[in-house]
Parts: C-alpha cells; structure tokens; sequence
C-alpha cells in the first residue's frame, strides 16, 4: 500500500478516480464478486506462491498494459528528522501506460518538496528480482539489500543514492492478493524495515543521511476507485517492534467488505501476522483535518487488536507528509461530475505518533506514517 503507495499513487489518482465514476452507483456484488483477501491453499497453488517470500516476488508481476499497474515504494524515517518517500511506478495513472519516478523530502519543520517525472519510454523491469530502470533512475534490490538512484540532474537538482538493508523479515498477508472476481489489488512489503544509508541531494547540496526504511511493491489489473472506497495504511517502529497495519473497505458493489491486518515483528522473528477477522479495526473520534482545505472531518486515530490484548494504535497529527485533492488533476467534466455525485477523493499522509501494547510488557510509543486514501 503506502503503502501506496500510486497514492504515492498521486500521479495516478485522476485516472483511479476517472474509471471508479462509472462504478459508483453499482449494485452490491454476488458472493463469487465480493472483495477478499486469497489465503486458501488452492490460491497459494493458483498463484505459484510458499509460505516464504521468493526474491522473484519483487520483480515484475504484471505484463505491460494499459488493463495493469505496478509500482515499486519506498520510504525512509531519518535520523535527522527528515521523511523522504520515493516510488517508481508503470502505468502511472491507471489507463495511461506512462512510467513514473517521484521523490518527495519533507525535513523537520518544513514544507514537503516534490518532484515527479512521467515517461512514454517504456523502461527496463527485470521479472526475477526488483530492478527498475525508468530514464536515468533506477530501484533494484534481492529482498536483503537495495539501491535507489534517483538522478538529480534529471528532475531539477532534487536526488537521492540510498541503500536499503533489511532487518525485518519479508511479509505479505497470506497470498497479498485482494480478489473480487477475476479483478485484483496485490500488496507485498519486501522490506518491513531496514537500515538506510546513503545521500540526498536538494538545490545542489549533497548530505550523508541514515535511518529506517520501508519498501513495498503494489500491482493489479483494476482501478483502485472501482475496488475500494478507502483506506488506512501505517508502519513505523517503538520499542524494537516494526509495525505494519492496514484496513481496506471495499464498495458496495463489492461485498462492501473490510480487510484489516496486523504485522509486527523485531530483527529475530515475527510476533503477529494476523488479518481478516483476527484483526479488530477502531476509528477513533472525529476531528476536523489538519489541512483545512479539506472538507471532510476524520478519525483522529486508527487502532488494530487481536483477541490475545495485543494493541497497536496510529494518530494523525498536525504534521502533513501530503494533503491532496485528487481532483485537482481531472479534467473539468470529470470534477463537475464527481461534486454531482457527492464524491471528494482525497489522499493524506501524515508523520503518525505510534503505541503499541503487547500482552505482558508495558506500551511503547514511537514513529511512523500513516496514510488515509478516500475514492468517494
């Protein structure tokens, strides 16, 4: 996700949002149509897939169509307080087939600074292992260790050369995959966490930086609009536990369902992987958004329970990653016809203060992100 990320996906919302307008009023979804996550044992065998994490995995999953998306995320926590958040991505824009690179570095205490690259090239995606050439940058990786290059000579000046070593096992919730029919959205965090290091370079001034870094890879055959009406997405890490949790509601002519999951683990194994009806989802209280150009009010806090009293809790907070109207990039027609239909898409991120309870030992806090993707 974050995850989605697309939603580190901005680049391809408009076109989410274009082909989810003609879903909208869709009747509820017979029971073989319904959203839900495939971990039978007969979808292990379907999809080629073992209980552990194949390198392969991280590799290309979809054959280039303009019917398919993929992307490739990745954020960092850094030492110095800064969050810097990179994602290439193939049809970046659902529909569009344009390849994609965007970075984004939001220091301490100052605004988020962008910068994002589309591309007709279709660029080099390796199957068997992650490495993605898009121009002049690159993502490649093995599971254990990554490099990721973006050049700065190609975006204006801003730029990074890090490397990603992970310390936390590879997850996925059962197969990763979320089914409503032939239609899917897949979700693998190749690196729940990791060691960062390397450099970032902003208005030609180059610095060493190190951290925790997170990477995921996310595809499909379906617009995310036609699946899902939104969702929550965090991780972070407090007291030696990486923590990931999401929550996906999918649309009424889906099933209307919930998706929840839960992972924690630390360096030496992984204390729950838990999703579906194992994982107990809470909003907490309505606020008014932090960005007040948005309309809507929201939940002040998301947490995530299994029945052993194991609790992992994700705030939002008044420092906003990203905050945005995906509208903003569609066509006149299209906005006019999703303010007809009552519908504000928007997409926040947000530096998330994090409290984890587990059974036995006293909470801790600590430091993450959390994302809120809304398609209605």
């Amino acid at each position: 996700m974050k995850s989605a990320s697309w939603v580190r996906l901005i680049g391809a919302a408009a076109g989410a949002i274009t082909v989810g307008l003609a879903s909208h009023a869709e009747a509820t979804s017979s029971d073989d149509q319904k959203l839900h996550l495939a971990a039978a044992s007969a979808d292990f065998a379907a999809l080629g897939l073992g209980p552990t994490i194949a390198v392969w995995e991280d590799g290309r999953r979809t054959k280039s169509s303009t019917d398919t998306f993929e992307w490739w995320y990745f954020d960092g926590l850094l030492d110095d307080g800064t969050v810097v958040v990179v994602v290439f991505g193939d049809n970046w824009g659902y529909g569009s087939h344009k390849r994609s690179v965007s970075l984004e570095l939001t220091p301490p205490g100052k605004p988020t600074r962008r910068v994002s690259r589309t591309f007709d090239d279709p660029g080099s995606f390796a199957t068997d292992h992650a490495d993605i050439k898009i121009g002049p940058h690159e993502f490649k990786g093995d599971l254990d260790t990554y490099s990721i290059h973006v050049d700065p000579a190609e975006t204006g000046g801003v730029g990074c050369d890090l490397t990603l070593r992970r310390r936390v096992a590879s997850y996925r919730p059962a197969t990763g995959y979320d089914f409503a029919g032939t239609q899917y959205f897949a979700w693998l965090a190749a690196v729940p966490e990791g060691a960062v290091t390397g450099t970032l370079t902003a208005d030609g001034v180059t610095r060493q930086v190190t951290g925790s870094g997170y990477h995921d890879h996310n595809w499909g055959n379906v617009s995310p609009a036609k699946l899902f009406d939104n969702w929550w997405w965090g991780r972070g890490q407090t007291g030696g536990h990486t923590i990931i949790a999401a929550e996906i509601h999918g649309k009424p002519a889906v099933g209307g369902t919930s998706i929840p999951l839960l992972f924690i683990a630390d360096e030496h194994q992984v204390e729950v992987n838990a999703f579906g009806a194992d994982v107990s989802p809470t909003e907490g209280p309505l606020v008014r958004h932090p960005d007040p150009a948005h309309s809507r009010a929201i939940a002040s806090e998301i947490s995530y329970a299994t029945a052993d009293g194991t609790k992992a809790e994700f705030k939002i907070s008044d420092h906003i990653l990203t905050s945005t109207n995906l509208l903003t990039q569609a066509p006149p027609a299209m906005r006019a016809a999703a303010t007809a239909m009552g519908m504000k898409p928007w997409y926040t991120r947000f530096e998330s203060p994090i409290t984890l309870s587990l059974p036995g030992e006293p909470a801790t806090a600590g430091r993450g992100t959390l994302e809120y993707f809304e398609l209605k």
